[in-house]
């Protein structure tokens, strides 16, 4: 009889964690930069239109309950200027909401390349645009985290930058925007276990161009997770880095060091790669799967003109188009290749 109660109480216990249990679907990007070639290739007539650089990925991004990307530039007005002090049209938005993106950070090393007025405007037009902004806050009673709600399912994001270039604003608007330090992003991120189901935290951080994370970068993340973020996503490095799961509190973690680039003018190797970091998370179990999409910028000439778009390597590898070189799927397939080994398949049995 005691048998029979055990089995119930543990049937039934079961059955509620169960019943509480919830998917969400996630897709993350890294950097997304409008160097001046850009700009001068989205003119057009009086205004800028970036959405067909997007039209490729667009149908992967937008399937995510949430889609999430690194906005390397401000919305500073005119004159719009690339690197090293970026300021894009407000157009930049339109083209992040038909690409599928639900949540915008921020905060990263060239947030403020407009002053604190470039970095509020940026804020704002996001806001204004319905998307959800990370990483920067247009006031001090502002959390420093943002809810996004997902079908009953809160998602905390929140944002740190390693440095900004060497710039300032004045100290009445260093509310604005936070530095990565120890004591306060353990602070947030306990706050945001709190009050939600699922805990993101990008990081803006390590050095660039290198394809290994540094030893400041697994200790940051690793003070993330130990207080309590389900997931860490880094950029900066302007190359793609590994990614790491770790077993916490009866969940799986998840540590994305560097998502590339998504799309930028860069030359340097390897800083024309970036991810489509598709992520299904349980409430209960934590990461289950993740399907990276390795994705390309593909920058060519056509009529005398700089064209761009970021296009999703495995289905040009399938059916490349006329614009593309054999020198251009051989990189292709360098690109699969790489991602195939930092981004390891999860464990079915798991």
């Amino acid at each position: 009889m005691k048998t029979y109660r055990l089995f119930l109480i543990l049937f039934f216990i079961s059955t509620s964690i169960l019943c509480f249990s919830k998917l969400i679907t996630f897709s993350f990007v890294g950097d997304v930069m409008f160097h001046t070639p850009i700009l001068s290739y989205a003119q057009n007539g009086n205004g800028y239109d970036f959405k067909p650089i997007f039209s490729h990925v667009k149908g992967i991004i937008e399937k995510a309950d949430i889609a999430f990307c690194n906005l390397e530039t401000t919305l500073g007005g005119t004159p719009y200027t690339g690197y090293p002090r970026f300021s894009s049209p407000d157009q930049v938005v339109d083209a992040l909401i038909y690409a599928g993106f639900d949540v915008v950070n921020v905060a990263n090393n060239h947030m403020i390349d407009k002053g604190w007025k470039g970095l509020k405007h940026t804020i704002e037009k996001i806001r204004e645009s319905g998307l959800a902004s990370v990483g920067g806050r247009l006031s001090s009673n502002e959390k420093r985290y943002t809810l996004v709600n997902n079908d009953g399912v809160k998602v905390a994001f929140t944002g740190f930058t390693y440095a900004t270039n060497g710039l300032t604003i004045p100290k009445e608007y260093a509310y604005m925007f936070d530095y990565i330090d120890e004591e306060l992003i353990a602070e947030t991120v306990k706050e945001m276990r709190k009050i939600s189901d699922v805990v993101i935290v990008h990081l803006h951080f390590g050095q660039e161009h290198m394809t290994k994370p540094t030893d400041v970068q697994r200790k940051i993340a690793a003070l993330c997770i130990d207080s309590g973020a389900d997931m860490v996503i880094g950029t900066h490095p302007h190359v793609l880095q590994s990614v790491e799961f770790v077993e916490k509190d009866g969940k799986r973690k998840m540590i994305a060091y560097s998502l590339g680039n998504f799309l930028s003018n860069m030359d340097q190797k390897n800083t024309d790669a970036g991810v489509i970091l598709n992520v299904v998370y349980d409430t209960v179990k934590g990461v289950v799967d993740i399907n990276p999409v390795p994705t390309w910028r593909h920058r060519y000439t056509r009529d005398g003109r700089l064209h761009f778009r970021v296009i999703p390597v495995d289905v040009f590898l399938k059916n490349p188009d006329k614009l593309l070189t054999n020198e251009d799927i051989t990189r292709l397939k360098e690109i699969e290749t790489q991602v195939k080994v930092l981004f390891p398949k999860i464990s079915k049995k798991s």
